[in-house]
């Protein structure tokens, strides 16, 4: 029979930041599991019903590359979802990493945003301008009791190291 623990090790579920980092990023779990179907799902990806690209002003070939576009960026929410909620559910000591990761994708999101405006203005657009600030005050949440919790054992090994 397979065995489950050679993709997944044991959990870790030693998490010493904020308890408002661990219950937002319940709550990104569900943006990106939404997401994810929503786009992988409907019919137009939500391209048309959720971001507003006017389809009908498109040729057949354009709408299917714009649909199979937002079908391809529905795949990487559904896996982001499934990351989120497996370290949610077994590895919470990889929450400050989670919400690095999240930073720096809402970081390139902003870049492209700026570097290659859309014609539209898709509710993901306005998620970016909310998103990166918050998650960035919550990852250094996620850190700050962690790093100080770090430091109570380091300090205490070294007391009892030179005792």
């Amino acid at each position: 029979m397979f065995d489950w623990s050679t993709i997944l090790p044991p959990a870790r579920n030693e998490y010493g930041g904020s308890r408002l980092s661990f219950y937002f990023l319940i709550l990104i779990g569900c943006m990106f599991t939404f997401r994810g179907c929503v786009h992988y799902f409907a019919p137009d990806g939500g391209s048309g019903i959720i971001a507003g690209i006017p389809l009908e002003t498109y040729s057949e070939g354009a709408v299917q590359t714009i649909v199979n576009s937002f079908g391809v960026y529905g795949i990487g929410h559904i896996l982001q979802a499934v990351t989120v909620w497996l370290i949610i559910v077994r590895y919470r000591s990889l929450i400050p990493l989670t919400y690095a990761y999240i930073v720096c994708s809402q970081v390139l999101a902003l870049a492209l945003l700026i570097s290659k405006p859309l014609p539209v203005v898709p509710p993901g657009q306005i998620g970016v301008y909310i998103l990166l600030p918050v998650t960035s005050v919550l990852f250094l949440l996620s850190i700050r009791k962690a790093a100080t919790a770090q430091n109570r054992v380091g300090a205490a090994t070294t007391q009892k190291s030179h005792a």
